[in-house]
């Protein structure tokens, strides 16, 4: 009886296992300098460096180099289905491909010589289906569509997005009656379908008003392009979240009638003011009560943005309370509720957190020995970032103030990032680690829409939420200059 037990326990273990994983086996017909990765679009929020949380995580599952070989399986942990881009490189041959990966799948993926790829194994028809309609995205149609940048009106690619969407439908019909259809594919296909020609119609006629020129559009030209999105857009199935078009079209149809009421201001870099952003959520929790994932996809998001796009924390405090409520079980109330925690001692005022960090000659620094002078805090998120628009604001309160760029780009070696870090008379350069940009992150809320931090010279806040502005940053001047009085 024990060993009858045992069977089924490891009948059931192994079963199980199936159930949760996928099989993708690659190939290629010689060795060759050919890279292969398989990235993994997991549409959940999740912590993301500059911005809070991410809607989506974009995680490498499967890759090898054929220099050495000619074939790698790799078993994936997959609890769900899930959209995956099929990365190629090799030569000068560089193309991706979008799969739609279900636990359980056991495919086979084989290259030619000329970077084509034909599918065989479970469920291998639908990656061919994948193949056969639908790129990275549509942008990437531009090209074959005869789209030339120089060109305003570009009519004829308009004619074409609309001609592959029938193709899309045409062909899916097809598909549809010759092999059975998972609802998570069907939503995918559809949605993806419906968006994005739509977003190639905004893309043209806003090109139209601006007539190639940079220019801001006026509140009609804005309206007629909102009309596109209120016309076309369907709420679909939740599963139509694996479509990225679909969920930017999503966030932009509830956005719009909030937008409507409570305009976006030039003056705040057309942020999404306090009272809109309570409108939105509200009209989200409304419209998508049939569909959960979907209402708390787009709560998610709006909470997100109030504790992290404006300045205050009055908004956020308050829709975290009923997002709480509303989902009680859900991480992300946790991770907002500390990052309102630390913009709440980021006031006016308050002192700022020490932290040690790295100077070019490797020497360790501390923030609170910034003293004697006011100080301009940068956070860049990439090499050199905001310096060459900085320059002529050193040049102006260089003799007043201490400008100082924090390197805040993970996985940057310092070895690598000294190379670019020039120190100038009033501008100086620290490194941080990956274990102190997650400090920074917890004490000094770095956001990649508000780079800059002004201290005043006893190392006291003067501002922290200073968004980026072109061509001058007005607010960070005044604010530099208000210190240094």
């Amino acid at each position: 009886m024990k060993k009858v037990t045992l069977l089924i326990l490891l009948f059931t273990s192994v079963l199980v296992k199936a159930q949760n994983t996928a099989t993708i086996t690659l190939t290629n017909p010689k060795q060759a300098p050919v890279t292969v990765t398989l990235v993994q679009e997991d549409v959940h929020f999740h912590p993301n460096l500059g911005i809070g949380l991410a809607d989506v995580k974009l995680e490498p599952v499967a890759s090898t180099d054929f220099k050495d070989k000619t074939t790698e399986k790799a078993v994936i942990q997959l609890p769900e289905p899930r959209m995956m881009r099929l990365q190629y490189g090799g030569g000068s041959i560089n193309k991706t491909w979008m799969l739609f990966i279900q636990p359980g799948d056991d495919l086979t993926i084989a290259f030619a010589d000329n970077g084509d790829v034909t599918f065989s194994g479970k469920n291998a028809n639908y990656q061919t289906f994948l193949k056969n309609y639908f790129l990275e995205n549509q942008f990437q149609y531009l090209p074959v569509f005869g789209y030339k940048p120089s060109q305003i009106e570009n009519k004829s690619v308009v004619q074409q997005s609309d001609s592959l969407e029938k193709a899309r439908l045409d062909g899916f019909a097809k598909f549809k009656a010759a092999n059975p259809v998972v609802p998570g594919f069907e939503a995918y296909v559809l949605a993806t379908t419906a968006t994005e020609p739509s977003l190639m119609r905004r893309l043209i006629q806003e090109k139209i008003m601006r007539g190639n020129r940079v220019m801001k559009l006026d509140d009609a030209q804005r309206k007629e392009l909102e009309e596109v999105t209120l016309a076309d857009f369907k709420i679909m199935s939740d599963e139509a979240l694996l479509s990225q078009s679909y969920r930017d079209e999503l966030r932009n149809w509830a956005l719009i009638p909030s937008t409507r009421k409570f305009p976006l201001a030039s003056e705040s870099r057309y942020e999404i003011s306090p009272e809109a952003l309570k409108d939105v959520y509200a009209f989200s929790k409304e419209k998508l009560a049939a569909y959960p994932k979907q209402k708390e996809y787009l709560l998610t998001y709006w909470l997100n943005y109030a504790a992290t796009a404006i300045p205050g924390i009055e908004t956020s405090k308050a829709l975290l309370e009923d997002y709480k409520t509303t989902f009680p079980q859900s991480p992300n109330a946790e991770y907002i509720a500390k990052l309102i925690a630390t913009k709440e001692t980021l006031q006016p005022g308050a002192a700022l957190a020490d932290i040690t960090l790295l100077n070019v000659d490797s020497t360790a620094v501390t923030v609170s020995s910034l003293t004697g002078k006011p100080v301009c805090m940068v956070f860049s998120f990439s090499i050199g970032q905001h310096e060459p628009g900085m320059k002529a604001l050193e040049d102006k309160l260089g003799d007043k103030a201490t400008f100082v760029y924090v390197s805040v780009a993970p996985g940057i070696p310092f070895g690598t990032w000294k190379q670019y870090a020039k120190d100038r008379p009033n501008a100086k350069h620290f490194w941080a680690s990956d274990e102190n940009i997650e400090i920074l992150k917890e004490k000094y809320a770095i956001d990649i829409r508000y780079p800059f931090l002004v201290t005043d010279a006893s190392g006291k806040i003067v501002n922290r939420w200073i968004p980026q502005e072109f061509p001058d940053n007005k607010m960070l001047t005044a604010e530099l200059e208000k210190a240094s009085r």
